[in-house]
């Protein structure tokens, strides 16, 4: 599958890249700048070995070229970026892992009332908005000598692009695809990220995933 990472040179879109490229996929690393996205490509390349299917170029290329889109963007650009590439969207799946929220003191808080994915999807009319990958540690999922155990819930109201980007997420070892309903329920789903965080920066443990039993 040609997938395409929008944003895709920080930490959850290099874990994805390499992953996914590991499995066969072709990658499509955008970025604002045609530069930086071919020096992670490379990047990527290389830690990966082998010639493995990634490719740089600018987000419009990316998004008109691939078949499913990651928003793997900071979240204070991501609804600029979609809007400006709703044209090139149009009528594809697009995973949106994104979560709005702000350091509030020594704390993460949510810091919206409607979910990003909600947002996402009022900008991408014409397009089919999948929530998904908010709980994963980037930094650790970037690290291929990492082992993990992570549930991913996904939420979506396209039944059948929902069972497609489950699939997908899946074939990463070490994640396990829930379904969490439809997209309306993206905000409980994001809202976990920041607890992690505080849990995490609390307690002093590791970067944490979840896990339901």
């Amino acid at each position: 599958m040609r997938i395409a990472l929008l944003g895709g040179t920080g930490n959850l879109g290099k874990g994805l890249a390499m992953r996914f490229a590991l499995l066969g996929h072709e990658i499509l690393i955008g970025s604002r700048r045609e530069e930086k996205a071919n020096s992670k490509a490379d990047e990527y390349r290389r830690e990966v070995g082998g010639g493995l299917n990634i490719k740089g170029m600018v987000n419009e290329d990316a998004a008109k070229n691939c078949e499913i889109a990651f928003l793997t963007i900071p979240w204070e650009h991501a609804i600029e970026t979609a809007r400006m590439l709703r044209h090139v969207l149009s009528g594809k799946i697009v995973v949106s892992p994104l979560v709005p929220m702000k350091r509030s003191g020594d704390i993460f808080v949510y810091a919206s009332n409607t979910s990003a994915a909600e947002m996402v999807a009022s900008t991408l009319q014409e397009s089919v908005v999948i929530s998904a990958l908010h709980t994963i540690p980037a930094t650790r999922f970037a690290n291929l000598r990492e082992r993990f155990d992570w549930d991913v819930p996904v939420c979506g109201d396209d039944e059948e692009a929902k069972k497609l980007v489950m699939n997908l997420i899946s074939q990463i070892d070490g994640l396990r695809a829930l379904d969490a309903g439809p997209l309306s329920n993206s905000r409980l789903v994001e809202s976990i990220t920041p607890l992690i965080l505080n849990l995490v920066h609390k307690n002093r443990i590791p970067e944490a995933g979840v896990k339901f039993l």
